[in-house]
């Protein structure tokens, strides 16, 4: 048997015993200059130290009776959620208006099976702009609400959390540590899906970006309106459709320097006045393609809709020169809600790439942190258009706006933009 450096020798006894503890703790995947450091590991090579004597004094149980690992805190908390959802067994979710009734089953499905559940998964299409006012209301009357976890945009959830209409997700940043491959990577920042005034509460999952479409049968691009104010323009009565939400017009009045909130409402309401039929976006694109209008208050991603379902069609898009919303889509946790546990998991899970891929490739709604080909071209686009998109976290007054929107000020003024586009 070798003899122990000189060096070393006098501390054999503790060496002998750190190196069994260290041998306790080893993990695949881990070299060993990790475990025991480079310098003993050039003399274990050069044959000045083996580890003979200690392997002999240690059983097979002892060397592979490693202590267990402490789970993360993600995991502890995840676990536990897991655990609650379980016990409640049931999990009522809103998703969008527009999508596919086909999507319904993979999602709850996917969803399931991710968390390990075996609970009743309930998915609805529910139009924010119609139910948050009942959302709301449901909440000031102290009333359990419709539904556990709900979907909106910026403006339509800054007015839930205002209201107390939603409740915080304890441990989220480590939660989606632990969940989400994008934020355990670091390629996407945890504040990147719940900031600003969201924090804690909504989780941003998918964006879209306001722009005109149009029937290139009907209208020239050239003879399009240039800013939202020639919407009011007379010669655009009964030529274009508009949804009854407020995303075309409620970020204005962050981006003008001098801004009357009165006279905006005005515009927006002789707009109104011209608009041929208020109809949510997607019906108001189908109805374009049809020739029934010439034009539409729309998004992105019913153009690559239509064009994934004939290339052929007719239609174009055009950025309108003022500003462009660009409209973020958030899950929020309703105040009260009877399954909390299973509205948190779904909330975050909504925010993860693969939830993305079930309803991305049918939708074709960009994911602004993802990574898939529809997610890219986005950006690409808004590129190489140098349109000037415009969102509610991009700035400090944008912020602003958005916080007061939750005020009852702004809650009002929202209220009172919805009737205007309506001609009210």
């Amino acid at each position: 048997m070798m003899a122990w450096p000189g060096p070393l020798e006098a501390n054999k006894e503790y060496l002998d015993m750190e190196c069994l503890r260290k041998i306790k703790g080893l993990r695949s995947g881990v070299f060993l200059s990790q475990v025991f450091g480079i310098p003993l590991l050039v003399l274990l090579f050069q044959g000045q130290w083996n580890l003979r004597p200690l392997t002999l004094r240690l059983s097979p149980a002892e060397v592979l009776a490693a202590p267990a690992e402490a789970p993360s805190k993600g995991k502890q908390l995840l676990d536990e959620l897991v655990r609650k959802a379980k016990q409640e067994g049931e999990l009522i979710a809103t998703i969008q208006s527009s999508w596919s009734k086909t999507l319904i089953q993979p999602l709850a499905d996917a969803f399931r099976k991710r968390f390990g559940l075996n609970i009743k998964v309930t998915l609805a299409n529910v139009a924010p702009a119609q139910h948050f006012p009942i959302a709301i209301a449901e909440t000031q009357a102290g009333a359990p609400p419709t539904y556990d976890v709900v979907q909106g945009d910026d403006a339509e959830m800054m007015q839930l959390v205002g209201a107390g209409g939603s409740q915080k997700i304890d441990g989220w940043e480590a939660l989606l540590a632990e969940i989400n491959t994008l934020v355990r990577s670091g390629k996407v920042r945890s504040e990147q899906l719940s900031g600003g005034p969201f924090k804690d509460h909504s989780f941003f999952f998918m964006a879209n970006v306001k722009q005109i479409i149009y029937n290139t049968r009907l209208i020239s691009e050239n003879d399009l309106p240039r800013t939202h104010r020639e919407l009011a323009d007379p010669k655009y009565k009964g030529k274009f459709t508009q949804p009854p939400w407020t995303s075309h017009w409620e970020i204005a009045p962050a981006v003008f320097d001098k801004f009357d909130k009165g006279e905006w409402l005005e515009i927006v309401r002789r707009a109104g006045r011209n608009t041929a039929a208020v109809l949510p976006e997607w019906p108001g694109v189908q109805r374009v393609v049809l020739g029934e209008f010439a034009f539409a208050l729309a998004q992105d991603t019913y153009f690559r809709r239509i064009l994934a379902q004939d290339p052929k069609a007719p239609i174009a898009y055009k950025y309108l020169e003022d500003y462009n919303e660009r409209n973020q889509v958030y899950y929020a946790v309703r105040a009260r809600a009877r399954h909390p546990a299973a509205a948190s998991l779904f909330a975050l899970w909504m925010t993860m790439p693969e939830a993305h891929a079930i309803w991305q490739p049918l939708e074709l709604i960009a994911v602004p942190y993802g990574e898939s080909k529809i997610d890219r071209e986005q950006a690409l686009g808004i590129e190489k258009s140098g349109a000037k998109a415009v969102g509610f976290l991009d700035n400090q007054r944008t912020t602003e706006l958005l916080k007061w929107y939750r005020s009852e000020e702004g809650r009002k003024y929202l209220d009172g933009m919805a009737r205007a586009i309506r001609g009210e």
